[in-house]
């Protein structure tokens, strides 16, 4: 697995499910690539830990109050030229914060 240190735009929501988190996203922020955005619903510590240094994770984790969604958005995600909103109306950032992403494939952390 190659693994790829990065940015990651980090949101908080509430949804019912994946698929109206996607929705949303396709409203508020159109021209976004869906394939580059990670959705976490439900307990986010692992899945964070899996992106974020372990005192991130966890300040990430805290942030998210009673919010149900956490969304993760890589750079790909948005079209060049392109800056994410702080928020849309269903969704508040919480920063944009150094991570790392990790594909298929072999190598180790490649420079950001």
């Amino acid at each position: 697995m190659a693994t790829e240190a990065t940015r990651i735009a980090v949101y908080a929501g509430t949804f019912d499910s994946q698929p109206l988190v996607f929705a949303h996203l396709e409203d508020a922020m159109p021209g976004l690539d869906l394939g580059e955005v990670e959705v976490i619903m439900g307990d986010p510590r692992a899945r964070l830990a899996h992106h974020f240094e372990t005192e991130l994770a966890q300040a990430l984790e805290d942030a998210l109050g009673l919010h149900t969604t956490c969304v993760l958005m890589f750079p790909e995600a948005v079209p060049e030229g392109r800056l994410l909103p702080d928020q849309s109306d269903r969704l508040t950032g919480l920063g944009v914060h150094r991570g790392v992403r990790h594909r298929p494939g072999p190598g180790g952390i490649a420079p950001e």
